[in-house]
C-alpha cells in the first residue's frame, strides 16, 4: 500500500510530455477480470467512470460498477456449481497522462459484496491504459490494471469503454 501511495505522489513529478488538454468525460464499459488466487475462475462486469481534470496532466476519477465472479467448476466436487458472486466496486483515484491518450491510473475504494457474505473489503488498483480518439472529445479507452480486494481477491483486469467528453 505504501508503494502505491508513493507512486501516485511521484507521478506528477515525472519529466514526461503531458497531454495539452484533458477533457471532462464519462465512460461506460465492459470489464473482464482474471483472478490470480481464490475460488473464482473469471469475472465479467460493467462500469461507469467519471473523469474530472485537476491540472494539466492529472485527473480525478470516480468509478462505480457491477462485477460477477464465476466459481471454479470443480470447487465443490459436484455437478452443481454455485451461481456467480456479485460485487459492486466503488473507487476514486488519479489518472496521470504521459502524453496524448497514454496514461497510468491508481484507484482506491471499497467493493460491496451483493449476494453472499455481504462484506465490503478495501480495494485498490493500479495500471496503464490508452485512449483511441473517436471524434473531438470522445474516444475508446482500453485500460489494464492489477487489483486487490483486501485478502479476498487479487486479479488482472481489462476495461474497454466508450468515453463521452465535453
Amino acid at each position: 500500500m505504501k508503494k502505491l501511495i508513493i507512486l501516485i505522489a511521484l507521478l506528477p513529478a515525472l519529466p514526461l510530455q503531458a497531454q495539452t488538454t484533458i477533457n471532462r468525460a464519462i465512460g461506460t464499459g465492459f470489464e473482464l477480470a482474471i483472478p490470480s488466487n481464490g475460488v473464482y475462475s473469471i469475472g465479467t462486469g460493467a462500469s461507469v467512470k467519471a473523469e474530472l481534470p485537476i491540472s494539466t496532466p492529472v485527473s480525478l476519477t470516480l468509478t462505480g460498477g457491477f462485477t460477477a465472479m464465476f466459481y471454479k467448476s470443480n470447487l465443490f466436487n459436484s455437478s452443481r456449481t454455485p451461481g456467480a458472486a456479485t460485487f459492486v466496486p466503488l473507487k476514486a483515484g488519479l489518472k496521470y497522462y504521459f502524453n496524448k491518450g497514454v496514461y497510468a491510473e491508481g484507484e482506491a475504494g471499497t467493493v460491496i459484496e451483493a449476494n453472499y457474505a455481504k462484506q465490503s473489503p478495501f480495494a485498490f488498483s493500479i495500471g496503464p491504459g490508452f485512449i483511441v480518439p473517436a471524434g473531438d472529445k470522445n474516444g475508446v479507452e482500453i485500460g489494464f490494471r492489477y487489483e486487490s480486494w483486501a485478502n479476498q481477491l487479487r486479479q488482472t483486469a481489462i476495461r474497454i469503454a466508450y468515453r463521452f467528453g465535453w
